[in-house]
């Protein structure tokens, strides 16, 4: 019996798949090509340690880096870390509290200032309370100042609260 000649394997096909689509590459490799187990083995290595490199870091949460405000010890009194307000920051308002120290308290006893929202769509020329008729569910919440610089008038059947300019809402 006569035996046909073997062909001659090419690597080009191999090393161009493992270039371009490394899995079929490496099916390439380990099915047609006589080379070295050594090599192939250590061929194998490299692209799981690559695929291994790009891979991990999308699994792992991303870390935290220093910053913000931190707290520190569980003292009443707090030291916050951060940059000194500009002096044109310093000034206090009504409604607010200006903490000073190591020694002032964090919560302060200012009431807070309860915001009224009223209803109004965009065609219309009343603002109402939530639970007027009038009220869809496109109608925009305004905060009751707002509405009424707006150009937005009180509605009478649901008794919608009058904004005085200047004075109590």
């Amino acid at each position: 019996m006569r035996k046909t000649p073997r062909r001659k394997r090419s690597p080009w096909k191999t090393l161009f798949f493992l270039a371009v689509c490394f899995p079929y590459g490496l099916f390439l490799m380990w099915r047609t090509q006589r080379w070295h187990p050594a090599v192939k083995g250590l061929v194998t290595a490299c692209f799981v340690a690559l695929t291994v490199a790009v891979f991990l870091p999308m699994t792992m949460p991303p870390t935290r880096g220093n910053g913000g405000v931190r707290m520190v010890g569980a003292e009443k009194d707090v030291a916050v870390y951060g940059p000194e307000l500009p002096a044109a920051l310093q000034t206090v308002a009504p409604n607010e509290a200006l903490i000073v120290g190591g020694s002032t308290p964090v919560f302060t006893q200012i009431p807070e200032v309860e915001t009224t929202y009223v209803y109004a769509n965009d065609t219309g020329e009343y603002y109402h309370l939530r639970d007027c008729k009038y009220v869809n569910n496109y109608s925009r919440k305004y905060e009751l100042p707002v509405a009424y610089y707006n150009g937005y008038l009180p509605c009478q059947e649901c008794g919608a609260p009058t904004y005085m300019p200047g004075g109590a809402q």
